[in-house]
This record gives C-alpha cells, sequence and structure tokens, in this order.
C-alpha cells in the first residue's frame, strides 16, 4: 500500500471515529440526561460514551462552535443554559422553522410516515402514564414524534438546524418533565399530539402547524417559570 493511500486511510477513519463520537454526545445532550449549566469534563464525556478522551475534543470543539456546550475560562465546559432573552430566541426560532416543517411535511407526506408518528405518539402517551417513568425513554419518544415529523419535509438542511437548536435546548426539558411537582398528567403535549394526529389524518397543514407551535410554547411558558433563567 502507498504511503500516500496509507494516510488517507487513516484520515477516513480518524474522521469517521471523530464523526461517531460527535454524534454520540450529541445523542446523550438530547437525551436531556445532562442538566442544562452542569459542568463536564472530556474524561467524564469520554466514560458516558465508552470511548477515550482523544476523538471527545474534537467532538466538543464542533459541539462549542454550535453552542450546545460553553467553553469556560478556566478551560472547563459547561452544558449550555440560556440566558432568559437567549431562551426567548430559540422559542421564538422553534416555533417558525418547526411550524414550517411541519406545514410542508404535511403537503407530501405519506401514510405510512403518519403510522410512524402515530405510533410514536401511542408510545409517548403510554410511557408518560407509567407510575416509574423512564425519562430518556419518554423524551426520546417525544423526539421520534417531533423529527419522523420533520423529516418527511425532505428539507435536510431545514432539519439540520432544528436539530442544533434541540440540542441546546433538550437539557431544559428533561428538567421541565423531572419535577416532582408537575405529574404527567398535566403534561400539556398528550393533547397536543392528540391534535397533531388528527391534524395528519386530515391531511390538515395549518391544523398540524398550530398543534406544533402551542405545544412548544405551551412548555416553553413551564420551562420559564422553574427553570430559573437570569436575564
Amino acid at each position: 500500500m502507498s504511503n500516500t493511500l496509507e494516510g488517507l486511510l487513516l484520515r477516513q477513519e480518524r474522521t469517521t471515529m471523530a464523526d461517531k463520537v460527535y454524534l454520540d454526545i450529541k445523542r446523550l445532550l438530547l437525551s436531556g440526561m445532562i442538566p442544562p449549566g452542569q459542568k463536564v469534563t472530556l474524561r467524564g464525556l469520554a466514560k458516558s460514551i465508552g470511548t477515550s478522551p482523544m476523538p471527545v475534543r474534537d467532538a466538543v470543539t464542533r459541539l462549542v462552535i454550535e453552542g450546545a456546550l460553553n467553553m469556560l475560562p478556566s478551560r472547563g465546559l459547561r452544558v449550555y443554559k440560556p440566558t432568559l432573552h437567549e431562551f426567548h430566541e430559540i422559542v421564538k426560532l422553534r416555533c417558525c422553522l418547526e411550524g414550517y416543517a411541519t406545514k410542508e411535511a404535511v403537503a407530501v407526506m405519506d401514510q405510512k410516515t403518519v403510522n410512524k408518528i402515530k405510533a410514536s405518539i401511542r408510545k409517548f402517551d403510554r410511557l408518560g402514564h407509567k407510575k416509574e417513568m423512564d425519562m430518556a425513554a419518554v423524551i426520546e419518544a417525544n423526539r421520534d414524534i417531533h423529527f419522523a415529523l420533520y423529516a418527511a419535509a425532505g428539507m435536510p438542511r431545514l432539519e439540520t438546524i432544528i436539530e442544533n437548536i434541540w440540542t441546546q435546548i433538550a437539557p431544559l426539558f428533561a428538567l421541565s418533565m423531572n419535577r416532582a411537582d408537575r405529574r404527567s398528567e398535566k403534561w400539556e403535549s398528550f393533547a397536543h399530539h392528540d391534535d397533531l394526529l388528527l391534524a395528519l389524518l386530515a391531511r390538515d397543514g395549518q391544523a398540524a402547524q398550530d398543534a406544533v407551535v402551542a405545544d412548544i410554547r405551551d412548555a416553553a411558558a413551564y420551562i420559564e417559570r422553574i427553570a430559573n433563567l437570569s436575564d
């Protein structure tokens, strides 16, 4: 094997590993299992996803650029926690982008996708009403609903932008769902998901958009009350 080809394969292998580690850390953040504002380390992240600290370094750099992690002056890391002003901006962006993606998706959605979203909605409902709730599974089911919907729009760049915003905001989802004083029966998402499903079955893009935006706004209103976001 020539030195040039060998070097190319080694770089490709490193790139593939870096991408895998990046996606693994992103999934960890999307799971909401790390609270907003919590300090993390390269070693800690590496241990969480079962790898060495070296490939984590490159992945962390990408996530800092995307705003999911903050670099501290001490060279440490912290999971992003928005200020109140930033949170309001994120909510407005989510309503615009996710609402638009929903309406576009309904216009081209096939029955197979509707059935997939219906199954995810039923799963979220079932998991959310269990006495001993698996919060990671609930958050994943909620994410499956939304991203099956957005993927159906056939706009991968828009989907990537939405995913990056979710990576920033996901730790706050878990914070709101894990509150002992907020029983799952009071989650507005159950009703909004039902409204979404009815809209999808009727192929009503505006009603589907309204359901998604209402879901975002109601969740945001609760998070704002309990998350102690600074100005």
